[in-house]
């Protein structure tokens, strides 16, 4: 029987998922019955800092607390 491939793709530095790997934060995925799961992001510290987000929550986050790269214009 063969494995199956684990590894996964990075996450693009400027998505939700490329700030908060790069900064320390914490995402902890929440499944639901039905629809999509739900995400809290926790800081370096600790502290929940979103809860219950979405993309665009998280992308605002993201821009307000200066987490994103600069474009490369």
């Amino acid at each position: 029987m063969e494995a199956a491939n684990t590894s996964q793709k990075p996450a693009s530095p400027n998505s939700p998922n490329g700030c908060w790997d790069r900064h320390g934060y914490r995402v902890e995925r929440i499944d639901q019955a039905m629809g999509a799961p739900t995400r809290n992001i926790y800081g370096p510290d600790g502290t929940l800092v979103l809860e219950d987000t979405d993309y665009d929550e998280e992308m605002a986050y993201c821009r307000e607390h200066g987490l994103l790269l600069p474009s490369e214009d």
